[in-house]
């Protein structure tokens, strides 16, 4: 018995189940018994991708469809016109800003100038440089005129007060030219 083997004795008519020696028999066995769990594992994987690539897909067509009536209504005439006039807007108030520092206001002389003015006077035009005032009234009302000529003579605050006065039918043409006092334009 040396060299031989030896075959269990059994009953059973069908063939023993051997492990198959060729290359072609593992490799189907090998199929059959591990591969096909293999190929469900990559099925179910290609299955989550496909199906995650339909819910990604709805996502980024949501958000680009947002984006998208974001841009509408930014890039309208308003929002953009709006836009444009808020950057000038900023521009502008940076620069008087910039002028504010250092410089006088002069806002307090000119309405005191302009208060001191009767009502029965007329003013046409007001100019007013460096401490240096110029206006041109005219009026129909000589009292009125005459108080404003007295009171702007009178006050201390103005120096170098010169009136110049014409008459053309009932209105007289004044021109009034004066400096205030103190005045340093700074």
């Amino acid at each position: 018995m040396i060299g031989k083997e030896d075959l269990p004795k059994s009953i059973n008519f069908l063939q023993p189940v051997l492990r198959p020696r060729d290359i072609w028999s593992n490799a189907y066995q090998w199929m059959f018994q591990v591969g096909k769990y293999m190929l469900i594992a990559v099925e179910l994987v290609a299955l989550g991708v496909f199906v995650s690539r339909f819910i990604l897909d709805e996502k980024n067509t949501d958000l680009t469809k947002d984006i998208n009536t974001q841009v509408t209504m930014l890039s309208g005439g308003n929002w953009k016109q709006d836009s444009i006039t808020y950057e000038n807007l900023q521009g502008l108030l940076l620069d008087v800003q910039k002028i504010d520092k250092g410089q006088k206001i002069n806002s307090v002389i000119i309405n005191e100038v302009r208060d001191g003015i009767p009502i029965g006077v007329n003013l046409e035009t007001f100019a007013f440089s460096n401490g240096r005032v110029s206006i041109n009234m005219k009026t129909t009302d000589f009292k009125a005129f005459r108080d404003y000529e007295s009171a702007i003579k009178s006050n201390s605050d103005y120096e170098k007060v010169s009136f110049n006065t014409t008459k053309n039918g009932s209105i007289y043409d004044i021109r009034v030219n004066f400096t205030i006092e103190g005045f340093d334009g700074k």
